[in-house]
């Protein structure tokens, strides 16, 4: 099983993130479905890791708040369950041990708390979910379409003709770094001048 990004060139990796999880097999290879999921989305990271490792911080730490958001917003979900039947003094300790202390309110308050902190959750998600594009949104196509555009941009730039069939899909990502840091110099070289 192919489970290194050296190991794959661009054509297979592109092929990955389409969906065709067969090209992480070997030839005659019976790898479980569960397997070939975890490993593309270990390549899937590392190619992101080196094209871009600002973006691929900023992406786990969307990641974990988004985490930490569904985690809240099911929370006061089970929170608001209990309170429709009736189970007050529960819901307090579980308030108090999130650092909700609700102290000395009455149910009312914390009725009140509970469903205004199971909305601000729910919104937040929403807000994520329309600021931040899911990749698992986009259609092989609109995927292939977007490594040709990164394909041609760096054939352009390098003056160089790129084989997605031989290239390395490591080498690539590298490729595609390289020429972010120039952008980012040649930027800052523009920007210094005026």
């Amino acid at each position: 099983m192919k489970e290194k990004l050296s190991d794959l060139t661009l054509a297979e990796f592109i092929d990955m993130e389409c969906g065709d999880l067969d090209v992480l097999k070997g030839s005659h290879e019976i790898v479980k479905p569960a397997k070939l999921l975890e490993c593309r989305e270990r390549l899937s990271h590392e190619f992101q890791s080196i094209a871009s490792p600002a973006l691929f911080k900023s992406m786990i730490y969307d990641r974990e708040r988004k985490g930490k958001m569904r985690a809240k917003a099911m929370l006061f979900n089970t929170l608001k369950s209990m309170i429709e039947i009736e189970a007050f003094d529960d819901v307090r300790k579980l308030l108090s041990l999130y650092g909700h202390d609700p102290g000395g309110r009455d149910d009312e308050w914390v009725a009140r708390h509970v469903t205004s902190q199971l909305n601000a959750a729910t919104f937040e998600l929403k807000r994520m979910g329309i600021e931040v594009p899911k990749t698992e949104d986009a259609t092989p196509d609109e995927i292939r379409k977007g490594y040709e555009g990164m394909v041609a941009d760096l054939m352009i730039a390098n003056k160089m003709s790129i084989d997605i069939y031989t290239i390395r899909a490591s080498v690539f990502a590298s490729m595609v770094y390289k020429a972010n840091e120039m952008a980012r110099a040649m930027n800052s070289k523009i920007k210094s001048r005026k």
